[in-house]
């Protein structure tokens, strides 16, 4: 005999049956949704232009991104001295490496390429050792040498001697070579009424490495064929449809974004942005003018989000939005003076690899380079690196934090008396990707 509660059949029966369901039911559920991926880990190079010896040098500072972006005035940064290391590796072309000016990585961003605007050095460094591989020489001035997608050149603008210089490199073999003959173009015979001044302020290049938008001083464009021996013009466009001392250069999609800037004795304020539609390379064609300020000074440009362009403005203070999947219209402008800065005159910048955030570098009071002294456009009141949070998917964002860089020195005023005057001037910044 059983002991106990008996139960009938069909409560049994029925038991069973709603275990059995369960089980369908918890079978057909669909899985939890998998953790978003972490952003990837970046780094944010920029560098202060102010000497770090008394032969010249710089200071380059790596901020890790996520901490700059959390709290920016808390970021600690790794510091590289530009000076004494980089000027045995320019032993062989000889004098001092001074006012390092511009930085761009190669797009694997395992190479860094600097551009001292002073001496006329570039040289090429390991990034994750942060220490200098190979250098060479341009001549009296190095403003900007710019990499190609392919690695194998870089395009370098001599402003003082106008000449554009292209760069070969052998990143593997630490090989980097010039052949005047065939490398380097005088471009002051191209000069005419419609090319006044063919000192070229940047040669930026396009993501099939073989062309070079090369923005003069005095306003036009000319574009080179950059795999030719030796290099030759394809086509330019006058004064009158690009306006003078363009730097800012932005490929998205089959479309190169210009600008034209201000600090030069001729052109003290400027800033206009142009679209220009590669389909029409080799040549070239008018370029759209898609946006324009009256008593600005553009210099810094970024694509944010792969739709929108960026255009900042440092005698301004402010960054024009750009909706490049939208027919280029405007959709919003940044301002960035406010609490944390009366004056923060932002110059070139760079995005995050997910866009979350751009950096700029904030130019400090007493400039070193690009500025014209009758109006001061890139006079700044806190040198350092400004974190913006995007926003928007791009259209806006905001100024949250400055990472301060300082440096004091000592000088005699005016009536002989020693004043403490802040010399740090912030200006190339890039980020890596670690």
């Amino acid at each position: 005999m059983i002991s106990g509660r008996l139960f009938p059949i069909w409560f049994l029966s029925l038991s069973f049956l709603l275990l059995g369901a369960s089980a369908v039911l918890a079978a057909d559920a669909p899985a939890a949704p998998a953790a978003p991926a972490a952003p990837p880990a970046y780094e944010v190079w920029v560098i202060d232009q102010s000497d770090s010896s008394k032969d010249g040098g710089g200071t380059l500072y790596i901020y890790d991104g996520a901490s700059l972006a959390a709290d920016a005035k808390s970021a600690k940064a790794e510091t590289v001295d530009l000076g004494d290391k980089f000027a045995e590796a320019c032993k062989e072309i000889g004098g001092y490496p001074k006012r390092p000016h511009m930085i761009f990585f190669t797009k694997d961003g395992k190479y860094g390429i600097l551009s001292y605007v002073a001496s006329g050095h570039v040289v090429f460094l390991d990034a994750a050792a942060r220490a200098p591989i190979g250098c060479v020489s341009l001549g009296k001035n190095a403003h900007a040498a710019w990499p190609t997608a392919n690695m194998k050149m870089a395009i370098g603008a001599n402003i003082a001697e106008k000449k554009l210089v292209r760069i070969w490199t052998d990143y593997a073999n630490k090989k980097f070579t010039v052949n005047p003959p065939t490398d380097v173009v005088a471009l002051a015979s191209m000069e005419s009424g419609e090319l006044p001044d063919m000192a070229p302020i940047c040669p930026i290049t396009e993501n099939k490495s073989q062309y070079a938008f090369v923005t003069p001083r005095g306003g036009g464009l000319v574009v080179f064929d950059i795999t030719a021996t030796p290099m030759v013009p394809t086509g330019s466009l006058t004064k009158d449809a690009l306006r003078p001392a363009g730097c800012g250069g932005v490929q998205i999609g089959s479309t190169m974004y210009l600008n034209s800037g201000g600090g030069w004795p001729a052109t003290p304020l400027n800033h206009d942005v142009y679209a220009f539609g590669l389909g029409s390379l080799p040549e070239g064609s008018v370029p759209e003018l898609i946006g324009s300020r009256q008593g600005g000074d553009s210099h810094g440009m970024v694509a944010v989000g792969g739709k929108h362009l960026w255009s900042g403005d440092r005698y301004l203070n402010l960054i024009d939005v750009y909706d490049t999947g939208n027919g280029n219209i405007k959709v919003g402008t940044i301002l960035l003076s406010g609490d944390l800065s009366k004056d923060p005159a932002p110059d070139l910048m760079d995005a995050a690899p997910d866009s979350s955030y751009v950096f700029t570098a904030l130019r400090g009071p007493s400039p070193l380079t690009g500025n014209n002294k009758d109006v001061n456009n890139a006079v700044g009141s806190t040198p350092g690196v400004g974190a913006i949070k995007v926003e928007g998917n791009g259209r806006g964002g905001s100024l949250v934090g400055i990472a301060a860089i300082s440096k004091k020195v000592q000088e005699k005023d005016k009536e002989g008396k020693d004043v403490t005057v802040e010399k740090a001037d912030p200006h190339g910044i890039q980020v890596r990707k670690k």
